[in-house]
């Protein structure tokens, strides 16, 4: 991989954080609110919906792109399908929260590898 640098190393970092906690249903418990970690994906570090603008600023690479949107589609339709004003509880409880967290997942595995081998 070729590491052109990030623009933004301060929103990749909060981007990995966001993706990481995502990705482990295991700190998701009663008091987990994904809230913060969602709005991280779609307009604070990247527009998940539509990452590839975010390449050489929080994104290392077109893999990278593909991945988060696979997330961002994910997160769409989970939030499409909680109530309004939807609690922590209706997020973990949702039948759409399971693919997030796969998505989240696949994603997590690639930026930490990226990261690692960024040089």
């Amino acid at each position: 991989m070729t590491d052109r640098g990030l623009a933004l190393p301060a929103l990749r970092h909060q981007l990995v954080t966001a993706v990481l906690t995502l990705a482990a249903p295991g700190l998701q418990d009663a008091g987990f609110d994904p809230a913060p970690h969602l709005r991280t994906l779609l307009t604070e570090a990247c527009d998940a919906a539509a990452p590839t603008p975010w390449l050489g600023h929080t994104l290392r690479t077109p893999e990278e792109a593909a991945r988060t949107a696979d997330l961002g589609a994910a997160v769409e339709t989970h939030l499409a399908a909680l109530p309004p004003d939807p609690t922590p509880a209706d997020h973990l409880r949702s039948p759409t929260w399971h693919p997030v967290t796969t998505a989240a997942a696949r994603l997590a595995r690639l930026l930490v590898h990226n990261d690692h081998h960024a040089g």
